[in-house]
C-alpha cells in the first residue's frame, strides 16, 4: 500500500516538474521581426509601388496631357500676305491658344500644316513654323516666307478666302509636352478654326467717277470702296479687270498698287471704256431714272514687282464683281448732259 502510494506521488510530482519546464510562448514577435527587418519591408513596399503606380503614370500621363491639348482652343486674329512674288509670298499669323494650367508645362515648337477643311482631299496648303509655347494663354505670332505659292492647293485657299462668307481651315502637327519630373509626352495638336471670308467684295462702290468723253484709253477714272470684312490683309499689285455692261465687254479697268486690309479701303481705279455702249446705256430704261449703270468687272491679271501671281489672278478671275457707278452725274460733269430718258418711238 505504502509503495503504490510512493509511486503515484513520484509520478505526480514529475508530471507538475515537467508542466514547470515547458516553454511559454514568446510575446512580441511581429514587433521583432519589424524592428530588424523595417529596412527590407520598405524596400518592397516601394517595389510594388513601381510596379503599381509607374506604369500608370508612363501610359496615364500622355492620355491626361493629350486630353488637355484637345480641351484648349485656338483662335485667329489676324493674316497677313505681303511680298507677294509668282511662287512666294511672306505671311504673318496672329493667332492665340488658350490651354488649361493645371498642369504647368512647355510644349516644344513644331511644324504644322494647314488645310481647308471642306476641301477633300485634305491637301496642306502650307507648313507653319509654330513656336515653343506655355500652357496658359499663350500669344503665337508668326511670320515666314512661304514657297509654292503657284501651287493649287495655295491657289484655292485664295479662292475660297475671296468667295466664300466664312470658311473653315484645319492646322495640326505633333509636338512634345514638357512637365518637370516626368518624361515628355508626344501629343497630337488639331484645331479646325472658322475664317470670316471677303465674300468677293460685296457692298463694292465706286465714287467720284469722271469720264474724259475725248479720250479712248484711260476715260474713266474713281475712287473705290472696297471692303474686306475678314482679317485678312493682302498685297495684290497691278490688278486688271474686263469691264462688262449687259453681258458684254465695254472696256478694261485698272487697279495700281492694289493693297486691302480689314474694313472699307478706298482705291484709285482707272479704266479705258467704249463710250458708244455707255452713252446708248444711260438713255434707255431703267438707268435713265437715276444715271447709275450696272457693271461687271472680272479679274484677268494680276502683276507685283513684275511677277505674275497665279494664287490671285485665278481667284479673281473666278467670279464677276458686281459695282454700280453714277456715270450720268460723271458725262454731266464732263458736258454731256443727255437730257434724260430718251422716248420711245
Amino acid at each position: 500500500m505504502s509503495l503504490n502510494k510512493g509511486e503515484a506521488g513520484e509520478t505526480q510530482l514529475e508530471h507538475n516538474a515537467e508542466l514547470n519546464h515547458t516553454e511559454k510562448p514568446k510575446r512580441g514577435g511581429c514587433a521583432g521581426f519589424l524592428r530588424k527587418w523595417w529596412w527590407a519591408i520598405l524596400i518592397v513596399l516601394a517595389i510594388c509601388a513601381l510596379v503599381i503606380i509607374l506604369p500608370l503614370v508612363l501610359v496615364g500621363f500622355p492620355r491626361i496631357i493629350q486630353d488637355k491639348v484637345n480641351g484648349s482652343t485656338l483662335s485667329i486674329d489676324g493674316i497677313s500676305v505681303t511680298n507677294s512674288k509668282t511662287d512666294t509670298v511672306t505671311i504673318s499669323i496672329n493667332s492665340t491658344v488658350s490651354s488649361s494650367n493645371s498642369i504647368p508645362a512647355t510644349v516644344d515648337g513644331f511644324d504644322a500644316i494647314m488645310y481647308l477643311e471642306d476641301k477633300l482631299p485634305h491637301t496642306p496648303v502650307m507648313t507653319l513654323k509654330m513656336p515653343q509655347t506655355k500652357t496658359g494663354l499663350a500669344i503665337v505670332n508668326i511670320t515666314q516666307e512661304i514657297s509654292g505659292a503657284s501651287n493649287q492647293p495655295f491657289i484655292d485657299f485664295n479662292s475660297w478666302y475671296l468667295w466664300n462668307e466664312s470658311f473653315p481651315v484645319t492646322i495640326e502637327g505633333d509636338t512634345l509636352v514638357h512637365v518637370k519630373g516626368l518624361k515628355a509626352a508626344k501629343v497630337h495638336f488639331k484645331k479646325t478654326v472658322t475664317l470670316k471670308g471677303i465674300n468677293g467684295f460685296k457692298g463694292i462702290t465706286v465714287e467720284g467717277a469722271k469720264i474724259d468723253p475725248l479720250a479712248t484709253d484711260n476715260n474713266f477714272h474713281g475712287t473705290a470702296n472696297i471692303p474686306n470684312q475678314s482679317i485678312l490683309t493682302f498685297e495684290v499689285g497691278n490688278a486688271t479687270f474686263s469691264n462688262f455692261f449687259e453681258q458684254k465687254k465695254i472696256g478694261t479697268l485698272f487697279i495700281d498698287n492694289m493693297f486691302v486690309r480689314p474694313g472699307v479701303n478706298k482705291i484709285a481705279v482707272r479704266a479705258s471704256i467704249e463710250q458708244g455702249p455707255v452713252l446708248t446705256g444711260i438713255q434707255k430704261q431703267p438707268y435713265c431714272k437715276d444715271g447709275v449703270l450696272p457693271f461687271d468687272l472680272q479679274g484677268t491679271n494680276v502683276v507685283n514687282h513684275g511677277q505674275v501671281l497665279p494664287y490671285f489672278k485665278e481667284a479673281l478671275s473666278l467670279h464677276p464683281q458686281s459695282v454700280s457707278i453714277g456715270v450720268g452725274a460723271a458725262l454731266k460733269d464732263a458736258g454731256l448732259d443727255l437730257g434724260g430718258c430718251k422716248k420711245s418711238s
